[in-house]
């Protein structure tokens, strides 16, 4: 494991985050995307980011396997704070899961959550839409199988 301390885009994280080489890599391209989409939906880049836990040995709340967590291999995405200041969390400004989103705020979240699984930056991404577990944060990890959580019906 090591200590992800500054990325491309010199994002600060509420503390940094501890994980696998391979998440190091996925991490430095979630960067690129959010910094990307936030620009384009919300005219601003992103300052710092909220991460819930990486490292942490536990099973998975649904399903008797082992989490990524446990491994460095996995992270939870709570909030980001703009260069203005304005905080987005997931829980507040992830909009409807059973409607189009009306906000940009929405748009953003949900097309950075699409770029990152399309693109491959992580094998698995899980969203609000994935279940109610994942209200408040979006779930990224690098586990040997896939998992699209970023679109309804996930």
């Amino acid at each position: 494991a090591v200590v992800y301390r500054r990325g491309p885009a010199k994002l600060r994280y509420n503390s940094p985050p501890i994980v696998s080489c391979g998440m190091a890599l996925g991490l430095a391209r979630f960067e690129q995307v959010l910094s990307e989409e936030a620009e384009r939906y919300l005219g601003q880049s992103v300052a710092r980011v909220e991460q819930g836990g990486t490292y942490n040995c536990r099973k998975m709340a649904r399903f008797k396997l082992v989490s990524e967590h446990s491994y460095a291999n996995a992270i939870d995405i709570r909030s980001i704070t703009l260069k203005s200041g304005r905080k987005l969390s997931v829980l507040a400004t992830f909009g409807r899961t059973d409607a189009e989103p009306k906000r940009p705020e929405a748009s953003f979240w949900r097309s950075v959550t699409h770029r990152l699984y399309d693109e491959g930056a992580f094998s698995v991404v899980i969203t609000p839409f994935f279940d109610g577990l994942h209200k408040d944060h979006i779930h990224l990890d690098q586990a040997r199988y896939r998992v699209d959580g970023s679109r309804p019906g996930s």
